[in-house]
């Protein structure tokens, strides 16, 4: 099971918010003063820039600078490993069968390869997720109510580190109500609930924050693949049959499980309610459904198995030795495989694409920005979305972006409107160029806006490549190397 969990989190193409991350860091590390506002963007930004993985950079980019990608890699594993233990642990807390518990994780595996591309703050949302999971079944299960006092003190980190931390206040709340209607003891969750919310405000920006949460939480994503409902994300093509397939068979086992059982536990039954109507909203929150079943359905499994299943096999124990011998070859054998395969990936690197190897994957304008600093080219640089944080990264204090990765945080709703007008050869994309002059433009050549500005007067093509076109504008001279 271990080696099939790291194979699925052996995942090296580095992701777009990363660069983001470390900036940041760099910003922290080698600044006088805490970063209030951004220095990154040409465009109008918002005051203060309220960044809610700002301590994900400042672990991230020490890191980094001492010991590389393999750095950041290995705190992805570690954390994904532990979030699946979490998951286990808890399924066995809760009765279930060693057996069940490693079966029902196998099944729902996928979540690593969904919420953990190297490296994104929320492995550290999802590790607290199945802490708190495991801590408030701890509590409603066996009374350990003084383990509730332990959400408060994990929630100051998790809001510092990434901004998925209102669903470990959404899932304390949903074990109160469902405690509460289940007529059992119901208080300490909600005092916990209380201390944990309160937690949140030690952070650098005070009530700001919440403020941006709000926002951040309530406004439409439209642009953003990863915010799409799992029908749009499949009209779209941004997921699969399968993948459609996959949440659907998952949520059916649950569902047919729960009516086998009669199923009479009411907190999980409305925690999982919720994160599969979260999951089919966002395809980014799958991940939350597929925690909590990977802890809540093994315990169904192992009823199950004991019901219908283990009275029509003689006892374990009259069973002749060499049965055992198939199944834990066949472990084995795969646990070979997977773990072959996850070393073959050279799992501790973290590879930075220069054109898309396979259609969706993630890929870097490499070769345009190396022609940036080679020719020493400098000023405002609007550039394609996915590539905007790995612009600043790699260009700043050169050249200043717009638009980025960081998004809501950072950019106000007109700018982003503006700019997606541009990148979307939409019918009013000028005005971004009015409003905003760049002096520079790297865009994707698949975009809508590249026929567009070849065409445009006072700009032409710099350089292009399999994955990427720079533009700069017609008077601009290129220096020498």
């Amino acid at each position: 099971m271990l080696a099939a969990v790291l194979n699925n989190l052996g995942l090296t193409v580095a992701d777009l918010d990363l660069w983001g991350y470390m900036a940041f860091g760099r910003l922290f590390w080698e600044g006088k003063q805490f970063p209030y506002r951004d220095v990154f963007a040409y465009v109008p930004t918002l005051d203060p820039w309220v960044y809610h993985e700002w301590l994900t950079g400042v672990i991230f980019y020490p890191i980094y600078q001492a010991v590389g990608p393999a750095g950041l890699q290995l705190l992805k594993y570690i954390l994904g490993v532990a979030t699946a233990a979490l998951i286990f642990f808890t399924a066995l807390s809760r009765g279930a069968h060693p057996l069940s518990a490693a079966v029902v994780l196998w099944m729902i595996q996928f979540f690593t390869r969904i919420g953990y591309s190297p490296v994104r703050a929320q492995v550290f949302t999802y590790f607290f997720f199945a802490l708190y999971v495991y801590l408030l079944e701890q509590a409603r299960l066996k009374g350990r109510y003084r383990g509730l006092w332990a959400l408060a003190p994990i929630q100051v980190l998790w809001c510092n580190l990434h901004g998925g931390f209102p669903a470990g206040l959404g899932l304390i709340g949903i074990y109160g109500v469902g405690e509460a209607l289940s007529r059992r003891r119901f208080l300490p969750f909600f005092l916990a609930l209380g201390a944990a919310t309160l937690a949140t405000l030690i952070n650098p920006y005070g009530l700001e924050y919440w403020t941006y949460v709000i926002r951040a939480v309530t406004m439409p994503r439209p642009e953003i693949t990863e915010w799409a409902s799992m029908i749009t994300a499949y009209k779209r093509g941004i997921v699969s049959l399968p993948e459609v397939l996959y949440l659907t068979v998952i949520a059916a086992f649950v569902i047919l499980s729960a009516v086998w059982a009669r199923w009479r536990e009411l907190t999980p039954i409305l925690a999982l309610g919720v994160t599969l109507y979260l999951a089919v909203s966002h395809i980014r929150h799958q991940v939350f459904f597929l925690l909590l079943a990977g802890a809540y359905l093994p315990q169904l499994f192992t009823a199950y198995w004991e019901a219908v299943i283990q009275p029509r096999f003689p006892k374990a124990d009259e069973w002749p030795r060499w049965v055992w011998l198939v199944p834990a070859l066949t472990i084995a054998v795969w646990s070979i495989v997977f773990f072959a395969e996850f070393l073959n990936k050279k799992p501790l690197q973290l590879r930075v694409p220069p054109y898309p190897e396979k259609p969706g994957q993630i890929y870097y304008p490499v070769g345009a920005v190396d022609y940036i600093q080679k020719h020493r080219l400098s000023g405002n640089l609007v550039v394609d979305f996915n590539w905007g944080e790995y612009a600043l990264w790699r260009l700043y204090p050169q050249c200043r972006v717009a638009l980025d990765g960081r998004y809501e945080t950072v950019y106000p709703d007109a700018v982003c409107q503006e700019f997606f007008d541009f990148i979307y050869g939409r019918e009013k994309w000028r005005q971004f160029l009015e409003h905003y002059p760049p002096d520079l433009a790297l865009i994707d050549p698949n975009a809508k806006i590249y026929p567009l500005l070849l065409e445009e007067p006072g700009w032409r093509q710099a350089y292009r490549d399999t994955g990427c076109a720079l533009f700069v504008r017609a008077e601009t001279l290129v220096s020498p190397p």
